[in-house]
């Protein structure tokens, strides 16, 4: 009597197969989840500092601010128009999730010569905002935007 072999996985051995890949799957996603927000938290503190840049180099160029920050920093406009960012008077208040007030990018004393850039946080508490401001170099503000230490 001959006997054929199969060379074929029996149903047992591919539902192994799938609940393997189920736990793989269960144990990656999460974590590549957490990659992606950290990649957007990095850009968008990128773009934070790229935003006081051109603020400050809009008014040293200009020898003035103006209101609408939008104007002053492209940064800002492209976060605005991702609705990442809202504005008011001299003031960008950055969002990170839900949360309205993650990082504050303003001016004070606009109009004299004592204007500066100030980037501060929100009241936000949130694991989220707190990776952000983690990633900022608050140390550089308040930024001087006029007075004797700015060269025209």
């Amino acid at each position: 009597m001959i006997y054929k072999t199969r060379k074929a996985f029996t149903l047992i051995e591919f539902i192994f197969v799938i609940i393997i890949i189920a736990i793989l799957a269960a144990i990656a996603i999460p974590k590549l989840a957490a990659v992606r927000m950290d990649a957007k938290l990095s850009t968008k503190a990128n773009n934070i500092m790229v935003a006081a840049t051109e603020i400050a180099s809009y008014a040293v160029a200009r020898g003035s601010t103006t209101s609408d920050l939008r104007i002053m920093s492209h940064s800002i406009r492209s976060m605005v128009n991702r609705s990442e960012a809202t504005l008011s008077a001299y003031q960008a208040n950055i969002k990170v999730d839900d949360s309205d007030d993650c990082i504050i990018i303003k001016i004070d004393d606009p109009g004299s010569s004592t204007e500066v850039l100030k980037i501060d946080y929100g009241n936000t508490t949130n694991p989220y905002c707190d990776q952000l401001r983690s990633l900022i170099d608050i140390n550089a503000f308040p930024m001087k935007l006029h007075g004797t230490s700015i060269i025209y």
